[in-house]
């Protein structure tokens, strides 16, 4: 099973909508696409860009509608600093 062991969580500019975080993924020869998932408990979150960077690691862009779900449900993205959360690929 793959999880993004999340470092960052910010806002894509500041007045953009998107949430970027960034961290890292384990084990690293998994392959995470624009359409993959994030699972944190009972929720998903749709993946919705996908950036490698060297130092960074990978960033993976939200929506947020899913942030604003997340927290509607006791869920900060910014307070899970370290957190490893599993990932589900659309690819079966």
């Amino acid at each position: 099973m793959a999880v993004f062991l999340l470092r960052i969580a910010f806002r894509n500019q500041p007045d953009g909508s998107d949430f970027l975080l960034t961290g890292r993924v384990y084990p690293a020869t998994t392959t995470v696409k624009a359409g993959d998932w994030l699972v944190l408990g009972q929720l998903k979150v749709l993946i919705k860009q996908v950036e490698i960077a060297t130092y960074e690691g990978i960033m993976l862009t939200i929506s947020q509608d899913a942030v604003e779900t997340l927290r509607r449900s006791g869920i900060v993205l910014t307070k899970l600093y370290g957190t490893e959360i599993q990932l589900e690929s659309t690819a079966q």
